[in-house]
């Protein structure tokens, strides 16, 4: 066995690694312009050590005895908090403060997205921009955040309700999946 095994330069693995990132930065997989931990998998923090989590409740935001939050999700960016209601209601809010963010000015005007049934999954598009709604009865909306408009209905995405929503890598493509059995 021992003619058989290879010895292999313990720098190949790094070696590797480096070609690796190389191509991925050349193709556009990678962040251009900044450092890449490789371990976590994401844009380096220029933070050593680990990930801190949460450690206390930031905010409650309350809603009305009659409507209650089935979905809830923060934005890449970090700038909104977007939820979806069992009354059909979509709302951004400000989820440093716990208000609805009226610097959006179709909810400064009370103009909301909304679909006809319980909204139960939401979803932001990896920029930010666009906010991907699904409902109970199988509803799929795309939404522009800025304006609050619907870019494009799907009437019957599924037959069931839509339980979870995903954006591909290049924003042009959605995943929806429900409690019909498909995806």
């Amino acid at each position: 066995i021992a003619n058989e095994l290879q010895s292999v330069p313990s720098s190949r693995l790094l070696t590797l690694l480096g070609m690796s990132l190389k191509y991925q930065k050349q193709k556009g997989m990678l962040p251009a312009g900044e450092k890449f931990d490789l371990f976590l998998n994401a844009a380096s923090t220029g933070k050593e050590g680990r990930e801190e989590f949460p450690v206390a409740i930031a905010k409650t935001i309350k809603f009305g005895s009659k409507s209650h939050p089935e979905c809830a999700a923060f934005s890449p960016d970090g700038h909104h908090l977007v939820s979806g209601s069992i009354d059909g209601f979509v709302e951004v809010w400000e989820w440093t403060t716990g208000q609805l963010n009226k610097e959006l000015a179709y909810q400064k005007e009370d103009a909301l997205m909304m679909h006809e049934s319980a909204v139960v999954a939401v979803e932001f598009s990896r920029d930010s921009e666009v906010l991907a709604t699904g409902s109970q009865d199988g509803q799929l909306k795309v939404w522009i955040v800025a304006t609050g408009q619907c870019a494009r209905k799907f009437d019957r995405a599924h037959d069931g309700a839509i339980t979870s929503i995903s954006f591909s890598k290049d924003n042009t493509h959605l995943l929806t999946s429900s409690f019909d059995t498909t995806a």
